[in-house]
C-alpha cells in the first residue's frame, strides 16, 4: 500500500506569545473531539476554532510527531461536522513508532486572556497548544467513519437456479490417512512431508493429527509425557510438502519452559478437511443482488463491516437487513461476476481446464511474434502450478515469453486505488546458464504504460506498467507468497502479464486483490446478497448500505439506491414434510385461475368461479371426499366420493362420479384409442369402431372374423360365410318335412337359422344327395325327394336371399310347388 509522506515543520520550536495548556483549548482552538489513542489507519480529531478570538484569515498550522520525533502524516478533510467542527485525519501505518506522540497546533489570535494581542505579535502565530496521545499501530481502528465523498454503488440482479452441493463419496469432511508424515522445520516454519500419499489443494486449512509421533527431537532434559501433535495446514507447497500453523510444543509440570520439538520421523496420521463440492442446479430459481461499491475508502476511520438493506415498493414496513458481511480483500480476477457460482480466482490453477479457459501465451522475438509457449498444469514441484515451457530460444535481450489472462477476463480497477499481486513461483536455470528472471506487468486502460520501459519499445505491443520482478541466482529457487504492490491510474480494466525473460518458470496461487493494510479500507468490494421478494409483478426494490467500524459504530453517512426494477426468483417448496394448509390460489386475482383446497375430509382442485354442475358456469372440478359445500351434482346429490367434471354447457361436458355411479361424455366429436390399432370415434352423426379383427365403418359396413348375434337379427343378405353341408352335418341343416308317395315326393327343409344346431348362414354348399329317407338311390320324377322350403336367419324369411351351391356330382331337387309334382333338377 502506497504511503503518504509527512514533512517536518518544527512547530514546537516556533516562538509564540502564549502557550495554551488547557485540555481542549476552549478559548482558541476549541477541540471538540480528541482520541484517547491513535491506532492503525486514519484517526481523527475535531476542532471548531473560537469564533471571535481567532483572527479570520490568520495562520493555523498543525504537526504530529511520533515518539522518535518523526512527523506523522495528517490532513484536513473536506467535511464539516454537524456542530461546524473541522476534521483532521492522522495516518498511522504499521511501521509508525509506537508510544506517545505529540499533536501541536499554532494559530494567530486577536485576543489572549481577554486582552488585545501586543502589536509585535500581530500578523503571526502567537498561540500554541500541545497534547500527547499514545500510538499503537497494532490495534484496530475504531475512529468514526467519515467519507469526503460517498461511495458509488451499483446493483444488478442475477436470477439463476439454486445450487446443491454434491461431495465425492457423500463426504463433506473426509479424513485422509494414506501414507505417513514426518515433521521438520522449513526455513524456520513447521512443515510435514508425506510418504506413500499425496496432499491436494483442498487440504489447505485442514487439521492434521499425529497421535504418536515417532522419535521426536530434541530429547527433553526433563520428564515429558508423550503427547499427540495437532495443527492446521497453512499452505500446500506441493503434493508431498505442506506448511503448518503450529509448532510441536509439549508442556510439563517438571519445567517452566515448554518442550519444543523440531522434528519427528515418519508416523501415522489423520487429516480432516473440507472437500470442494460439485455444484448441481435445482428446480428452484433465486434472485441475487450483486452490489458493487467503488470509492469505499473513507477519509477517516476504517470500514470493518457492511450491512445491506432492502425495501420493496408497495410493501408496508421499514428497511429489512439482507446481508451483513465483514469487509475483506476482494479478488479482482474471477471467472465471472455474473455467475451465481461462488467467486473463483482464475489464478488458482486447479486443473488444465482452468489454464486453457482463462490464460494464453505469446512469444516475442523483437517485433516478431513466434510460436507461443505451452502452458500445462503441474502439481509435483509446486502445488496447482502452471508450467511455462517454450521450444523457442529466448536468450536474446528482446526475446520473451508472455503469459496473461485472456482479454475477456480483464479485471475492473478504480482510479488511484492500491492493489497487490501475490504469487508462488519456481524458477529453474536452463541450459543457457542465464539467471532465471520473471517480470510482472499490468496492462490496460486502468494503468498508464511507461514509455521508457525497454519492453514497451521492443515488442509489437506495449506490455504496460511493470510492477515487479523475480530473479534466481542459483540453479533453482522457490518463492512463496511474494507480494507486488501497484496503484491504478484511472477507472478502467486491466490484465496481469507474466514475462519470462530467461529460465524455466512455474507460477501458482496467483491472487490480485485490493490492498488494504490494517486499519485502511479497500477502495472496492462486491457483495452478493439473496433477495426475497414478497411479490414479483412490476416490483421495484430500494437499497440502503451502512458502514460500520470494528467497534460496531455505524457511520452517519449512508448510501441509497432507489426504485431498482426487480424480477425476483420463483416460489419453491421442497422437503419431505412440507405442507400448505388451507387453500392455494394460482391466479392473477381471486376471481379467476385455479384453486387447490385441502380442507378436513376433503381435497379438490377447481377453476375459480365453478360452483358445481347445475350452476351453469364453465369450469372444472376434481374432487375426493366432500367438496363445494351447498352445491349439488347433476343428480341432486352432494359432492362426495371421487369424481371429475369438465363442463362447458349441457351439450358439452365430461363427467365421472363414484357417488352417482356415472361416466358421461357429451360432445359433438370424440376419439378413443390409437388410430393405427384400435379406436372408437364419432363426429357429425357418424360412428366408427375399429380393432384388429373388427371394423364398423363410417358408411355402415361391418367387417369381422367372427360375429355372434342374439335375439332377432334382420338383414337383406349375409355373404361372408359359406357352410358346406355333407352327410356328416346334414342333420344340422336338412330336416324332413313330409313322407313321399306315388305322385307325392319326399319334402325336405333347408334350415339356415341355426335351430338344428348348425351355423347361422345365408350361403351354403350342398355336398350330399337329397334322397329318399332310405337312401335308395335315384328316384323317378314321379316319386322324388326335393327341398321344398328354406328357413332363413331373418324374421319370417322376409326380404332375404339364400345362396345355394350344389357340389359337383350331386343330385338335388328344389321345388316351390309340391302340388304340381314339378321340380328342378340340379
Amino acid at each position: 500500500m502506497k504511503r503518504k509522506e509527512a514533512v517536518y515543520k518544527g512547530l514546537e520550536f516556533i516562538d509564540v506569545y502564549f502557550e495554551d495548556t488547557s485540555l481542549t483549548s476552549p478559548e482558541y482552538f476549541q477541540i471538540s473531539e480528541f482520541p484517547t489513542r491513535l491506532t492503525a489507519g486514519k484517526n481523527l480529531f475535531k476542532l471548531r476554532g473560537h469564533p471571535t478570538n481567532l483572527r479570520v484569515g490568520g495562520v493555523l498550522n498543525l504537526e504530529v510527531l511520533d515518539y522518535n520525533g518523526d512527523p506523522i502524516y495528517h490532513e484536513v478533510i473536506d467535511y464539516i461536522d454537524e456542530d461546524k467542527s473541522r476534521v483532521i485525519a492522522i495516518y498511522v501505518y504499521e511501521e509508525t513508532s509506537p508510544g506517545d506522540c505529540t499533536v501541536t497546533l499554532i494559530c494567530e489570535s486577536q485576543t489572549i486572556n481577554n486582552a488585545p494581542v501586543p502589536q509585535e505579535w500581530q500578523g503571526r502565530p502567537n498561540v500554541r497548544w500541545k497534547r500527547s496521545v499514545p500510538v499503537n499501530p497494532n490495534v484496530s481502528n475504531d475512529s468514526e467513519i467519515i467519507f469526503s465523498k460517498l461511495p458509488e454503488i451499483t446493483v444488478s440482479e442475477q436470477v439463476g437456479v439454486q445450487l446443491d452441493r454434491i461431495y465425492s463419496g457423500s463426504q463433506q469432511f473426509p479424513t485422509y490417512t494414506t501414507g505417513q508424515v514426518r515433521y521438520f522445520s522449513l526455513n524456520g516454519a513447521p512443515a510435514v512431508e508425506i510418504s506413500g500419499g499425496k496432499f491436494t489443494g483442498d487440504m489447505k486449512t485442514g487439521t492434521i493429527t499425529v497421535t504418536s509421533p515417532v522419535n521426536p527431537i530434541p530429547t527433553p532434559n526433563f520428564p515429558v509425557v508423550s503427547a499427540p501433535y495437532m495443527s492446521t495446514i497453512k499452505k500446500i507447497l506441493s503434493d508431498t510438502t505442506a506448511l503448518l500453523d503450529t509448532q510441536y510444543i509439549v508442556y510439563s509440570s517438571q519445567s517452566l519452559s515448554p518442550q519444543i520439538y523440531t522434528a519427528f520421523d515418519y508416523s501415522a496420521f489423520s487429516l480432516t478437511y473440507e472437500a470442494t463440492p460439485t455444484y448441481v442446479p435445482t428446480e428452484n430459481s433465486q434472485s441475487f443482488a450483486l452490489v458493487q461499491i467503488k470509492g469505499l475508502e473513507p477519509a477517516t476511520g476504517d470500514v470493518s463491516r457492511i450491512k445491506v438493506y432492502t425495501n420493496n415498493k408497495g410493501t408496508v414496513g421499514t428497511w429489512e437487513l439482507v446481508n451483513d458481511v465483514e469487509l475483506e480483500e476482494t479478488e479482482i480476477f474471477v471467472t465471472s461476476t455474473a455467475s451465481l457460482f461462488p467467486d473463483e480466482s482464475i489464478g488458482i490453477f486447479t486443473s488444465q481446464s482452468v489454464i486453457d479457459t482463462y490464460w494464453e501465451g505469446f512469444t516475442y522475438l523483437g517485433k516478431t511474434t513466434s510460436t507461443a509457449p505451452t502452458l500445462t498444469w503441474s502439481t509435483a514441484s509446486l502445488n496447482n502450478a502452471m508450467n511455462i515451457a517454450s521450444a523457442v530460444s529466448i536468450t536474446a535481450a528482446n526475446a520473451v515469453n508472455v503469459v496473461q489472462q485472456k482479454t475477456a477476463y480483464a479485471g475492473i480497477f478504480i482510479a488511484t486505488s492500491s492493489y497487490k499481486v501475490t504469487i508462488d513461483a519456481l524458477g529453474t536455470r536452463g541450459a543457457d546458464g542465464l539467471n532465471p528472471r520473471l517480470s510482472m506487468y499490468v496492462s490496460g486502460s486502468a494503468v498508464a504504460f511507461d514509455s521508457t520501459d525497454y519492453f514497451n519499445q521492443e515488442f509489437p505491443r506495449r506490455l504496460g506498467k511493470k510492477i515487479g520482478e523475480l530473479e534466481v541466482t542459483s540453479d533453482s529457487q522457490r518463492f512463496d507468497d511474494v507480494v507486488f504492490n501497484f496503484e491504478s491510474d484511472s477507472d478502467g480494466t486491466a490484465n496481469l502479464l507474466f514475462v519470462v525473460e530467461s529460465g524455466q518458470w512455474q507460477i501458482a496461487d496467483v491472487r490480485t486483490t485490493t490492498d488494504n493494510d490494517a486499519g485502511y479500507s479497500p477502495n472496492y468490494t462486491r457483495i452478493r446478497s439473496l433477495i426475497n421478494t414478497p411479490h414479483k409483478a412490476n416490483n421495484q426494490i430500494s437499497f440502503k448500505v451502512e458502514y460500520y467500524n470494528v467497534a460496531g459504530v455505524v457511520s452517519k453517512q449512508t448510501s441509497y439506491l432507489y426504485s431498482k426494477s426487480w424480477q425476483g426468483g420463483n416460489r419453491y417448496i421442497d422437503g419431505d414434510y412440507s405442507m400448505l394448509t388451507g387453500s392455494l390460489y394460482v391466479a392473477d386475482s381471486l376471481e379467476s385461475g385455479v384453486a387447490i383446497s385441502g380442507y378436513k375430509n376433503s381435497g379438490f382442485v377447481r377453476s375459480l368461479g365453478y360452483e358445481g354442475f347445475d350452476a351453469g358456469f364453465p369450469g372444472f372440478l376434481l374432487w375426493s371426499g366432500s367438496a363445494l359445500t351447498g352445491s349439488l351434482t347433476k343428480y341432486g346429490n352432494p359432492y362426495s366420493g371421487v369424481g371429475l367434471e369438465l363442463y362447458l354447457n349441457t351439450a358439452s361436458y365430461f363427467r365421472y362420479s363414484t357417488t352417482d355411479n356415472e361416466i358421461y361424455v357429451a360432445t359433438d366429436n370424440f376419439f378413443f384409442g390409437n388410430p393405427n390399432t384400435a379406436y372408437i370415434s364419432g363426429s357429425n352423426g357418424v360412428l366408427e369402431i375399429s380393432s384388429s379383427n373388427f371394423l364398423l365403418s363410417s358408411s355402415g359396413d361391418v367387417f369381422a372374423n367372427d360375429a355372434t348375434f342374439t335375439g332377432t337379427n334382420e338383414s337383406s343378405v349375409f355373404t361372408n360365410t359359406t357352410v358346406t353341408i355333407t352327410s356328416a352335418n346334414s342333420s344340422s341343416y336338412i330336416e324332413l318335412r313330409g313322407s313321399g308317395t306315388l305322385g307325392n315326393p319326399y319334402r325336405w327343409g333347408l334350415v339356415l337359422d341355426g335351430s338344428l344346431g348348425g351355423q347361422i348362414v345365408q350361403k351354403v354348399l350342398i355336398d350330399v344327395n337329397i334322397d329318399t329317407p332310405a337312401g335308395g338311390g335315384f328316384v323317378s320324377p314321379s316319386n322324388y325327394a326335393a327341398i321344398g322350403d328354406i328357413k332363413m336367419p331373418v324374421k319370417n324369411n322376409a326380404g332375404s336371399t339364400a345362396i345355394i351351391t350344389i357340389a359337383s356330382g350331386r343330385t338335388v331337387y328344389i321345388t316351390d310347388d309340391f302340388a304340381l309334382n314339378t321340380g328342378v333338377l340340379f
